[in-house]
């Protein structure tokens, strides 16, 4: 896979999380995104925002079905050790939260389980 983007992306209630985007070697692989907690997030975790942060980058980047990885640095999870997780979502149709307001977009409901950092870097065939 090839890192195609990594960037800070902004989170709700004035947060920020990291993105990166690997997108696959083969056609007809998904791509994969790793969203990740900042320690110096100060808005809504990736965790309680994952449908939000999804559907606007699925939009952005014009994605397929993405694989999405939640990673939170021993900085940011609940215990001494990094944690990574795959979210599966209920839905991935990018649609918006409010439409009265314009501004929000979300996807279906999300569910997690968890990952080594191993696995994660087998996926994206390079360390994270």
């Amino acid at each position: 896979m090839d890192l195609a983007a990594d960037y800070i992306h902004p989170t709700p209630r004035g947060g920020r999380c990291r993105v990166r985007i690997y997108l696959p070697d083969e056609e007809g692989d998904a791509p994969v995104v790793i969203c990740s907690e900042l320690p110096t997030n100060k808005g809504t975790s990736v965790t309680n925002a994952a449908e939000r942060i999804a559907a606007e980058v699925i939009k952005h980047h014009e994605l397929p079905v993405p694989v999405w990885i939640e990673q939170r640095t021993s900085e940011t999870a609940y215990g001494p050790e990094e944690r990574f997780a795959l979210v599966v979502f209920s839905d991935y149709e990018v649609r918006e939260l409010a439409p009265y307001l314009g501004v929000s977009l979300t996807i279906g409901e999300p569910t997690w389980k968890r990952l080594d950092r191993a696995s994660v870097e087998d996926l994206v065939g390079q360390e994270v």
